[in-house]
């Protein structure tokens, strides 16, 4: 089957950057796109709610590489292109090892940006990963949860549980197959098992698991 390659008009692009030319060039370039905003703290980054596709950096900005680091963990799936000023092989290390997905320098190519956002959409929209409702799905590649772009802070308790009723999604699983396999030698009450999950249900949302007629667990359909 041949891929369709995603149009600008469907693409949400975040960018941060302060440079008046560089925010005119990218508004002209892609003004087709389907939502496009420009950032520059790290505030602005974490109070911005909306899921965007794809992220460019420019690094000439102050804090580049701090900013770096914490969209690493703060976005760790969102596909990131950086934007370098000069060929100092420092920042190219530094970007790759912050999880830029390419780079690029200035002055900028559109076209090989272009080339650039379709080739990172292309690699994120792997099949190794799992959907579920609301924005939850399991990457098992990173074998991570995620809401949107945001990795799940889970337990390993609560971590074990989700992931075999994922594994086993087609079917219901018994209080004593997931005492056996999550808690395996240690001691566990169905009241401990009902507190994970209502953590679970509470840091993704509450249908995510089922409970059948008191005879166990299932996961929601996935995608």
């Amino acid at each position: 089957m041949i891929k369709k390659i995603r149009k600008f008009s469907n693409m949400s692009i975040l960018c941060i950057t302060d440079n008046k030319k560089t925010i005119q060039d990218i508004q002209n370039k892609f003004k087709d796109a389907k939502n496009l905003l420009f950032l520059t703290t790290l505030e602005e980054i974490k109070n911005e709610t909306k899921p965007y596709d794809i992220l460019l950096l420019d690094y000439s900005i102050s804090n580049a590489l701090e900013l770096l680091k914490e969209l690493k963990l703060i976005k760790p799936m969102l596909p990131k292109i950086a934007i370098l000023t000069g060929d100092d092989e420092k920042d190219m290390v530094d970007c790759i090892n912050y999880g830029a997905y390419s780079i690029l320098s200035n002055p900028i190519s559109y076209n090989d940006l272009k080339l650039s956002i379709v080739m990172a959409l292309n690699q994120s929209k792997r099949v190794d990963k799992v959907s579920l409702n609301h924005g939850i799905y399991y990457d098992d590649y990173r074998e991570r949860f995620y809401n949107d772009n945001e990795a799940i802070n889970f337990t390993r308790f609560e971590f074990d549980l989700l992931k075999l009723l994922l594994d086993n999604h087609n079917r219901i699983i018994s209080y004593d197959e997931i005492k056996e396999k999550v808690w395996k030698e240690k001691k566990m009450s169905i009241f401990t098992m009902r507190n994970v999950v209502n953590k679970i249900r509470n840091k993704t949302y509450y249908e995510i698991i089922k409970n059948n007629s008191s005879s166990g667990y299932q996961i929601d359909d996935i995608q």
